[in-house]
């Protein structure tokens, strides 16, 4: 059941500031670094100094030490202008940073924590591998104890970030029983420093050139036991906590790119004359646009009820997976219809809306398919 909320002023200053800050640092320079495929690593810097990266951390650590309805509003507002920096900033914040600030030691709080969320380092989940996407029990890669260093060995793909990270986080079995109980989160820090670190390739993907979705090869890297985040055999549950954070973000960066996507069209329809009127007097389009205004906010108020009820201290499993499910749904919808409505100009790159239908079918897919998201509802409603 869905409990009331209510965004307060501090959610709506929160929300103007982001996007007046994406208006004047970000959005003249999308373009740019769309064409060049150069890794925006300094606005990733400025959003840190605005204080939009660690949103949901104590402020002891460089976070900014509020709720997760402002994380999910300045997610949303990142994605609206630029998914891929939305993304960066959801990804630090959730499946690196959840980790370290729920179980990390003190000194990896106080040094990767608070690089994460000041902006100053850029992180990295590296978890899938070829033949281990959702089904995380299959994985192979290894991280063998010899005395005070792990030895880590395995392959990765689809390590977002891997290339430029200054932060890995890597999940790797630290025992032979074949399950879950024995993966464990291991950090490695600057990591294409170090022996063992390859970086195999940059995959080429529908998300554009400044994209960077890394394979990686580890082979006999060491790194200090002091590494491991919390406890051995205890990764993928971190991952899974994880993973209900990081669905938020996933769903709120679905609800930027729909909101941007609506109103790219409703003011196309407005200013765009056939037959010597606005196609916005044709329903054929103008129903379009109101049910991607209805479909944009009921994937918003979802998002922000899994986010009030994280707030609440609730676990929000459930929640969460509706959140990114519909989301994402919607933001596919959007951009297809976006690029319709736009005709062909949408079909063209002179125009963003072909760049949110790309965007859509990643957030589909990763942060568990929505196929596998629909599962976790599924299985929820007969608990």
């Amino acid at each position: 059941m869905m409990t009331h909320f209510k965004l307060e002023d501090r959610h709506r200053a929160q929300r103007d500031a982001v996007r007046e800050f994406c208006e004047s640092e970000v959005a003249p320079h999308v373009e740019e670094y769309e064409r060049s495929g150069e890794f925006p690593r300094e606005i990733v810097e400025a959003v840190g100094e605005a204080g939009f990266h660690g949103v949901p951390y104590p402020e002891e650590y460089g976070g900014a030490g509020r709720d997760y309805r402002s994380f999910a509003i300045t997610v949303e507002e990142l994605a609206r202008c630029w998914k891929l920096l939305a993304g960066t900033v959801s990804g630090a914040s959730c499946l690196v940073g959840y980790p370290i600030a729920e179980f990390g030691d003190e000194w990896q709080k106080d040094e990767w924590l608070r690089g994460l969320a000041t902006g100053a380092i850029v992180g990295a989940l590296s978890m899938t591998e070829p033949e281990a996407g959702s089904d995380a029990a299959a994985m192979e890669t290894t991280a063998e104890r010899d005395g005070d260093e792990y030895v880590i060995d395995g392959h990765k793909v689809w390590t977002t970030n891997g290339a430029v990270a200054d932060l890995v986080v890597v999940a790797a079995r630290t025992g032979d029983t074949g399950t879950h109980d024995d993966i464990s989160l291991i950090g490695i820090p600057n990591p294409t420093e170090r022996d063992g670190f390859e970086v195999v390739r940059d995959i080429p993907c529908m998300e554009g050139e400044a994209a960077v979705e890394s394979e990686i090869e580890y082979d006999g890297l060491r790194v200090p036991a002091d590494n491991l985040i919390g406890e051995e055999g205890k990764g993928f549950r971190y991952i899974m906590e994880g993973l209900d954070i990081g669905r938020i973000g996933t769903a709120a960066q679905g609800v930027g790119v729909a909101q941007a996507a609506f109103e790219a069209s409703r003011d196309f329809a407005d200013e765009r004359e056939q037959f010597g009127e606005p196609i916005r007097e044709n329903q054929g389009v103008s129903f379009k646009v109101a049910d991607m205004a209805m479909e944009v906010e009921s994937a918003r108020m979802l998002t922000l009820h899994a986010a009030n009820e994280r707030d609440r201290g609730e676990r929000v499993t459930k929640e969460a997976a509706m959140a990114k499910t519909k989301a994402t749904d919607v933001a596919m919808d959007a951009g297809v219809e976006a690029v319709q409505i736009h005709g062909s100009r949408g079909y063209s790159k002179d125009y963003p809306v072909e760049r949110y239908m790309r965007v859509a079918k990643g957030m589909q897919i990763y942060e568990g398919t929505n196929e596998v998201n629909r599962i976790v509802i599924s299985n929820s409603l007969y608990e």
